[in-house]
């Protein structure tokens, strides 16, 4: 991993060869010790700047994601073909996201399992694509054949409609089916596909990557009729996921060049994509407020920083759980003897009702989700049962969902410090039952850490190796990284 730039000079200038080469570009000091450039596509007339991030490939794995296989009996909308499908006003629709997300965990269950039925229909998803191809400039462009509104808005795309973001996710299932079959068609599929990424942005035509104040966008949404789009920030980053798909199969320079001005846009907006305390903005272009995919934009960073080693992507992935951690149903919360109150919010966060709880000995409840309340500081477990179903708690020292909650893995380690010592361990059991053990742990001895959570209302790491692997440690906050030194966000 390179921690800082070598001596200013000329960037080296890709190989040559074919329409839409980078040109090559000068190299200058920004930010805190990084490198700039800016490339030039002869044929595209796009200029961007881009931060020369290392580009890694990752152990076999480690980027799917998949732990529980999928089912073999398909619970989404499908057609008779085992496709997935999108209902529109009661019409079956293909969906080029859908397939190919669809197709790559199959490819993934098909790796952990062995089970050829799995790849069969993973091919299956990506024959549709195929099948259903545009091609344009030389680019395979996947098709949206149905109109739709804008966030629900009054802007409507009209059919066919294309998206980067079904680009990239096609891009990613294609590499993958050549790794896991090593069939000419589906590298061809990749390199075609790859070559919608080298398209000029035309209206009326389809497009999809563009330039916005000199930061280079993976458009989720590109208007069909004028160069323009919403700037979806989790489109983006898929696509630019696959980007590195296609560069961890074929190595291709220009694909990580672009990558990496895909990865320099998603670090340089994220301060506008940021709802500090609260969770994240869809888009830029709207500022919509989607709660959903705000876990989607912390494990997108999570995987740049796996495939970057750079902690500025680890970084911004604290940061968006430190605003709104994951929320998820289920488990109990342990009250303390002693008095709790419930309370009763409406949607803006504002109190409604208040309801005392005095207990003579500890109690529990089910827990309906552990959440972030708007104009409220900490968190706030919903209880599903008891005497304060209906009510929110505040999560404190003496109200606590037991066990792990709200869990982001790292998809590689992460190096940390020891910062104060003695260090206890603690080992999980059942989902719930918990026992501690004293560690050797002196100042400053190395640790990594594979994965944050908190554990019986405590935020801890989870040891990712030395004898106490996969034990939980208290997490122990200090100032943010900066990109230049890459030091660890956390000490523990």
């Amino acid at each position: 991993m390179r921690l800082l730039p070598k001596t200013p000079g000329p960037r080296p200038v890709p190989s040559a060869g074919r329409a839409g080469a980078p040109r090559s570009g000068t190299a200058s000091r920004v930010g805190a010790g990084r490198w700039t450039g800016r490339a030039e596509y002869a044929d595209i007339g796009l200029r961007f700047r881009y931060d020369e991030f290392d580009i890694r490939e990752l152990p076999a794995g480690t980027h799917s994601g998949v732990v529980v296989p999928a089912s073999l009996t398909d619970q989404g909308v499908h057609d008779g073909h085992g496709v997935r499908m999108y209902r529109v006003d009661g019409t079956l629709r293909d969906h080029p996201v859908g397939q190919a997300q669809y197709g790559m965990y199959l490819v993934e269950t098909y790796r952990v399992t062995g089970d050829r039925r799995y790849l069969d229909r993973a091919v299956m998803q990506a024959q549709r694509l195929v099948d259903r191809r545009v091609v344009h400039r030389g680019g395979w462009f996947y098709p949206y054949a149905f109109v739709t509104g804008l966030h629900n808005g009054p802007e409507r795309f009209r059919a066919p409609w294309f998206s980067m973001m079904a680009q990239g996710q096609a891009l990613s299932l294609f590499c993958r089916l050549v790794e896991v079959t090593d069939h000419a068609r589906w590298r061809a599929a990749a390199d075609a596909t790859f070559g919608s990424y080298l398209v000029p942005p035309v209206a009326d035509r389809p497009w999809g990557i563009y330039v916005i104040d000199g930061l280079l966008w993976l458009e989720e949404y590109p208007f069909p009729t004028k160069v323009t789009g919403d700037r979806t920030y989790n489109g983006h980053n898929f696509s630019a996921l696959g980007l590195w798909d296609y560069w961890a199969l074929t190595k291709h320079e220009y694909a990580r060049l672009l990558l990496r001005a895909a990865l320099t846009t998603a670090r340089d907006v994220f301060p506008q994509i940021r709802n500090p305390g609260w969770t994240s903005k869809y888009c830029l272009r709207h500022g919509f407020d989607l709660q959903s995919y705000h876990v989607i934009h912390m494990t997108q960073h999570s995987q740049f920083y796996a495939i970057t080693g750079d902690l500025v992507f680890a970084h911004i992935a604290d940061v968006f759980y430190d605003d709104s951690p994951p929320s998820e149903a289920g488990g109990r919360v342990s009250f303390a003897r002693g008095r709790h109150t419930g309370y009763e919010f409406d949607r803006d966060g504002r109190i409604v009702s208040r309801k005392i709880m005095s207990l003579s000995r500890p109690d529990s409840a089910p827990s309906l989700g552990r959440v972030r309340i708007r104009r409220q500081t900490g968190m706030w477990y919903a209880i599903g049962g008891g005497r304060s179903a209906g009510y929110h708690v505040r999560e404190s020292t003496t109200a606590f969902r037991l066990g792990i909650c709200a869990l982001l893995s790292y998809r590689i380690p992460r190096p940390g410090g020891v910062p104060a010592a003695p260090v206890i361990a603690h080992a999980v059991h059942d989902g719930a039952e918990t026992t501690t053990m004293a560690t050797n742990y002196r100042v400053g001895d190395p640790v990594t850490v594979d994965a944050r959570a908190v554990l019986n209302g405590v935020s801890q790491l989870r040891l990712a190796s030395g004898e106490h692997t996969n034990r939980w440690i208290p997490d122990r906050h200090r100032p943010p990284p900066s990109s230049a030194n890459n030091t660890f966000g956390h000490h523990v």
